[in-house]
C-alpha cells in the first residue's frame, strides 16, 4: 500500500513539471506582406571615413551725453529646399501614409513577428525593431501598385551603427517573394541600389558615402526614388544623389519599405511618413 503511493506521488509529480509549447499559425504571407531575404542578401564591404557669463556686478551711471545703441536686425535662418526636389514641382501625392493606423500596411489590428523582428504601428510611425545580426532584410508592402512613381518615405533612426541598413522598395510583383527594387542607406552614411529576382540580387549602385545622408542615431532621412520606365533617380533629403537607367523591372508594382540589421542586434527605425507620386 505504502509503495503504490509513492508510485502515485512520483508519477504526479512528473506529470505536473511537463511544459508542452502551444502550436502557433503561421500568418497567410498575402495578408502578412512581409519577407525574409537572409539568402540574397548582398554582404557589403566597409568604407573608412565653456559657455561665457555676464557680470552682475552694476555699472555707474552715466547721466549726459549716453549714445543709444543702433537697432540691429533680426535675421531668421530659412531652410533652404535643394532645387531638384521633386516635392516641389509635384503637388499634392495621390497617398500618403502618416500612419495613425495601421491599415494600409496590415497591421491594423496586430503587429507582424518572426525569429528576427517585430513591425508595428505606434507612436504615428511604422516601427521595425530587429533581434539579431546577419538575418536579411526585412519589408513591409502596401497595396499601391504604380508603374512610374514618385515614392518617398521619411525615416527616423531611433537606434542604428555602421552596415545597419534602411530603405523603400518599389515594383515588387508580390508581396512575399522579395522581388523587387532595393533603395536602400545604411546608418554610417552611404547608399546603395539592388534589384532582387527569384534567384539572385543584382546591385546596380554600391554603397557611396554621400554628405546628403545624415548618419547614426537619432536622425531623419528623407529618402525618395523616382521611377519612369527605364529611369532610376534616387534622392536623399531632396537632393539628387543618382541617376541610372534599368530594364530589369519595368512593370508596376507593389510599395513599401525594409531593413536589415547587421551591426546592432537591436536596430531601430520609425517609418514615420510614406508618399506616392503617380508619374506618366
Amino acid at each position: 500500500m505504502r509503495k503504490q503511493f509513492f508510485v502515485l506521488l512520483i508519477t504526479s509529480i512528473l506529470l505536473t513539471s511537463c511544459n508542452f509549447p502551444l502550436a502557433q499559425s503561421t500568418p497567410d504571407p498575402a495578408l502578412v506582406a512581409t519577407g525574409v531575404a537572409a539568402t540574397l542578401t548582398a554582404s557589403f564591404p566597409n568604407i573608412s571615413e565653456t559657455p561665457q557669463y555676464l557680470s552682475t556686478t552694476s555699472l555707474p551711471t552715466i547721466a549726459l551725453n549716453t549714445l543709444e545703441p543702433s537697432a540691429t536686425p533680426t535675421i531668421t535662418p530659412t531652410a533652404t529646399t535643394p532645387p531638384d526636389d521633386p516635392k516641389t514641382t509635384l503637388g499634392t501625392p495621390g497617398f500618403t501614409d502618416t500612419f495613425t493606423s495601421g491599415s494600409a500596411f496590415g497591421l491594423a489590428t496586430e503587429p507582424y513577428q518572426d525569429d528576427a523582428v517585430i513591425i508595428e504601428v505606434k507612436n504615428g510611425a511604422m516601427q521595425f525593431t530587429s533581434f539579431k545580426i546577419n538575418a536579411g532584410k526585412r519589408w513591409r508592402l502596401t497595396s499601391r501598385n504604380p508603374q512610374n512613381l514618385y515614392l518617398e518615405g521619411t525615416f527616423r533612426t531611433t537606434s542604428c551603427a555602421g552596415d545597419d541598413q534602411y530603405g523603400l522598395v518599389f515594383r515588387a510583383p508580390t508581396y512575399s517573394d522579395g522581388i523587387g527594387y532595393y533603395f536602400g542607406v545604411t546608418c554610417d552614411g552611404k547608399y546603395y541600389l539592388q534589384r532582387m529576382s527569384a534567384t539572385d540580387t543584382i546591385t546596380l549602385v554600391n554603397l557611396t558615402t554621400d554628405s546628403n545622408i545624415l548618419s547614426g542615431s537619432g536622425q531623419v532621412n528623407r529618402l525618395g526614388v523616382w521611377a519612369q520606365n527605364q529611369t532610376i533617380k534616387l534622392y536623399a533629403n531632396g537632393s539628387l544623389i543618382k541617376e541610372i537607367t534599368d530594364d530589369g523591372l519595368v512593370n508596376q508594382g507593389y510599395i513599401g519599405a525594409f531593413t536589415a540589421a547587421y551591426d546592432d542586434p537591436g536596430l531601430t527605425i520609425q517609418l514615420e511618413e510614406i508618399s506616392l507620386w503617380p508619374l506618366p
